[in-house]
Formats: structure tokens, sequence, C-alpha cells
């Protein structure tokens, strides 16, 4: 392994081949319909070139991770960055049905980032033997999700502290 401390040294990070980006665009719509129940797909339209760019940017920080940090990218904080990139490039919109009116598109993306932060979170509570989350405030969630600034690190800890709690 080559160690610099030159910018000019380090290599540019390159173009996800279209298998990437499938494989992570699957596992991403295995997180957010594990259950048609609350997010139909019928009822959404998706943007694949802002979906592509989401990927890219997790992918650029489980690089971040490994060379600052020396750390593989946990599950949990791939989830989370997806939650992040979600809810801030708004890669989903509403598909109203007839003559009914649509919903925004960051209430769109803020709940759907907020049931993937849940679905997640319960994944691997469950992986770690503790019982599902219950009496989660998801409209706040939500709302904190659509209007705060909220960090990409803040969204790391919070899933965490949901899995451990």
């Amino acid at each position: 392994m080559v160690k610099t401390c030159n910018p000019s040294e380090y290599p540019q990070f390159g173009t996800l081949s279209d298998q990437k980006i499938r494989e992570s665009a699957a596992k991403v719509a295995g997180w957010i319909w594990e259950s048609e129940a609350d997010i139909p797909k019928d009822r959404l339209s998706a943007s694949s070139e802002c979906m592509a760019s989401i990927i890219d940017l997790v992918e650029r920080r489980r690089v971040y991770f490994h060379v600052f940090h020396g750390l593989e990218m946990s599950e949990w904080n791939e989830a989370a960055l997806y939650c992040f990139w979600i809810a801030k490039l708004q890669p989903f919109a509403d598909v109203p049905a007839p003559n009914s009116k649509a919903r925004q598109s960051n209430d769109v993306n803020a709940t759907i980032a907020v049931r993937l932060l849940c679905r997640v979170a319960n994944k691997l509570r469950r992986a770690n033997g503790k019982p599902k989350l219950e009496k989660i405030n998801i409209s706040n969630l939500i709302h904190s999700f659509r209007f705060r600034d909220i960090s990409k690190e803040s969204v790391m800890a919070l899933l965490e502290v949901l899995i451990e709690k």
C-alpha cells in the first residue's frame, strides 16, 4: 500500500459500473419496500439519475472511511447515508391518483428516508436478538428530515442509537 500526504498522488474516484449501481439500487429498494403497505411503488416515480448520484455519494463515503479512518463502512452507516441523501436530493416524487393533489416531494422523500431508517434499525435489532422498535415518533422524524438541518453524521448516530436502544 502506498502512503502519501501529497494530494496530487491520491487517485481520483472513478465512475461506478452499471452493475454496481443496479446492485446498490436493488439493496436500497429492498430496504424501502420490505413491505408495500405504506409506500406503494405505483404511487411513486423515481429519478434514476438522482439515485445513481446518491449511490455514487455513498460509495465515495465508503472510500473516505477506508482511506482516512482505515474502517470498512458498516451496514447501518451505509443505510444512514442513503437516508440522508434521499431526504436531501429527493429522487422520489408522488404520482397522485386521478383528481388528487400530489404530495410535496420533500414530504415523500423524508417519509421514505425515515421508513428506511426504521426498517434497517429493526432488521439489525432482530439480528442482535433485540425486539422491534416500539413507540417512535415517526412524524417528528419526518418533520426533522423535511425542515431541519441534519448532517450525515447525525443520521448515522441516530440510526446507531435506534439499533442499540
